[in-house]
């Protein structure tokens, strides 16, 4: 009995995952899906940097894959242009951390801030709020900001308490780089 229901729950298994009953995926599973930035992913040949092309038609720095990966699983949806194509758009400055995602110190001071949107760095003030905002791992979630990037935040108010920060909303309520940059407003 154990034999057949075995070789019975394998086939229903492989059935669904095929799309062949109710409920199943229509997708070709060697299909890429539709890319989630719109093409807004953008590099040159010359060098490996990658860009942001903002709603207002200038390109954003990545400064660090950590920046880039706070946004994007992935590099597979950067579009490779010329440096001509490139040089066409105007930097427009650095990509900050996406909010709500990661923690974030300076490699010359101990603090560690919750970015929020804008590119604002709030000091969390204790560890016991940290732990409640970002739980019992919250030292995996810390990541060095080198002291150069430091200049492409501001600073807000520090958290003194778990109810006064929401790494969850802050992350659901921005989108996109250009709603981080203020280039854009959230759809309603």
């Amino acid at each position: 009995m154990k034999p057949f229901f075995f070789s019975a729950s394998l086939l229903c298994l492989a059935l669904m995952g095929g799309g062949c009953l109710r409920g199943g995926s229509n997708l070709n599973p060697l299909s890429k899906p539709p890319d989630p930035t719109n093409g807004h992913l953008i590099k040159g040949v010359a060098n490996t940097t990658v860009y942001y092309l903002g709603q207002d038609g200038k390109r954003y720095v990545f400064p660090n894959d950590k920046t880039y990966l706070s946004w994007f699983p992935t590099f597979s949806y950067v579009k490779n242009i010329s440096d001509e194509e490139l040089i066409k758009s105007p930097l427009g400055g650095n990509v900050t951390y996406k909010p709500g995602t990661r923690l974030v110190k300076i490699e010359t001071d101990p603090k560690v801030y919750a970015v929020t949107r804008g590119g604002v760095l709030r000091w969390i003030e204790s560890e016991e709020v940290m732990r409640q905002l970002f739980g019992t791992d919250w030292k995996t979630q810390v990541d060095d900001l080198p002291d150069p990037f430091f200049v492409n935040y501001k600073s807000g108010p520090s958290i003194t308490s778990a109810n006064q920060f929401s790494p969850k909303d802050e992350e659901k309520n921005t989108t996109s780089i250009d709603q981080d940059k203020g280039l854009s407003t959230p759809a309603t």
